[in-house]
């Protein structure tokens, strides 16, 4: 390769390969070296063959493949050096014999159409459960049914419970769509109202299950500069969650911690836990720990949430700059632990 040609190479920041009629690899630009290794070092590549170099059959007879057609080709590759990449891979045959064959970075858009799949699946399961639902009982009261009280009394009241899902299942979609476009509308406030207005909220629940809720007798100035309906949506579902999941004569308890630039607000309740192998996947979309419950052969494992609770709270609290963290340990409880950073002095 020409040290013109070589200076040109430099300029393009895609992986770039040069093979010879023999397939040996006569050039490498740092991108494809770093694709191929995991230390990046050129001598582990220039000079082998292309198959012992990249250890992919798909490589060589797309070089092949744009040899014989003398046309442009291109296939999309997984290679994997130490981490798993996909790349696309063009090959362009020469008229020397040799190829060039030009590599692209795909992984994130991979990625992307990974979780979309997973995320379009998983939107339709949600909605096909309680819709099947709400069409079996609709038939049913149908075929009579509506005529006895105490069946169609039964059969509307969980119609009306199903279409509740369903719109809940609506307004975390509309929100997890608006929020990965827009950023948060922050304002100044203090959290430690703002909390304390949560637990009277959910006060009476908390009593109906004979649970008993905590916080600070003495709350610290709590300033943040936040959208304040988006921490009221986390701590809300942390505080709601944390009393669904405790049995009756548990306790809930919220603490906060104030540090010179951050805030942390831990919710730690006294409930059914969950599974270790579960905590590494609680905050993804439509993931639901409800495993402990039937772990520990409580009744009634449907909780009747979307799945995307704990997956808002964690864009919320990362959109604002936080972090949050829970540990767990079935059958003694779980610890929600969230990090903010406090309003900047004016």
């Amino acid at each position: 390769m020409s040290k013109r040609l070589e200076q040109m190479a430099l300029l393009v920041q895609d992986g770039l390969l040069r093979v010879n009629d023999n397939n040996k690899i006569i050039y490498a630009n740092e991108t494809a070296v770093g694709y191929l290794t995991a230390d990046s070092n050129v001598k582990r590549v220039v000079g082998r063959s292309l198959l012992e170099a990249t250890h992919q059959r798909a490589l060589v007879e797309l070089v092949e493949l744009a040899r014989t057609t003398k046309l442009p080709q291109e296939a999309e590759v997984r290679l994997v050096n130490g981490k798993e990449r996909f790349v696309k891979a063009r090959a362009l045959g020469l008229s020397s014999g040799g190829a060039m064959l030009l590599f692209s970075d795909q992984t994130e858009l991979t990625r992307l159409r990974t979780v979309r799949t997973e995320f379009v699946i998983n939107v339709s399961h949600e909605l096909r459960t309680p819709l099947a639902s709400i069409r079996a009982m609709a038939e049913t009261l149908q075929d009579g049914a509506l005529n006895d009280p105490e069946v169609s009394e039964k059969f509307l009241g969980n119609i009306v419970r199903e279409v509740d899902r369903l719109v809940r299942l609506s307004e975390d979609l509309t929100f997890l769509a608006r929020s990965e476009t827009l950023p948060p509308a922050r304002e100044r406030f203090d959290l430690g109202d703002l909390l304390l207005d949560i637990a009277e909220r959910l006060a009476t629940y908390a009593a109906r299950r004979a649970v008993h809720i905590s916080l600070p007798d003495a709350m610290p100035a709590l300033e943040l500069e936040a959208d304040r309906s988006e921490l009221e949506q986390i701590f809300f579902n942390l505080l709601d969650n944390a009393i669904k999941y405790t049995p009756s004569g548990g306790s809930v308890e919220v603490a906060v911690v104030r540090e010179k630039a951050t805030l942390t607000v831990t919710v730690a309740d006294t409930g059914i836990g969950i599974l270790k192998e579960d905590l590494p996947r609680i905050f993804e979309r439509f993931w639901r720990a409800d495993r402990a419950r039937k772990f520990l052969g409580e009744a009634g494992t449907a909780t009747g949430g979307t799945g995307l609770g704990l997956s808002i709270v964690k864009h919320i609290v990362e959109a604002h700059g936080g972090t949050i963290v829970a540990d767990s340990e079935l059958g003694k409880g779980s610890r929600f632990i969230v990090t903010l950073p406090l309003a900047k002095s004016l």
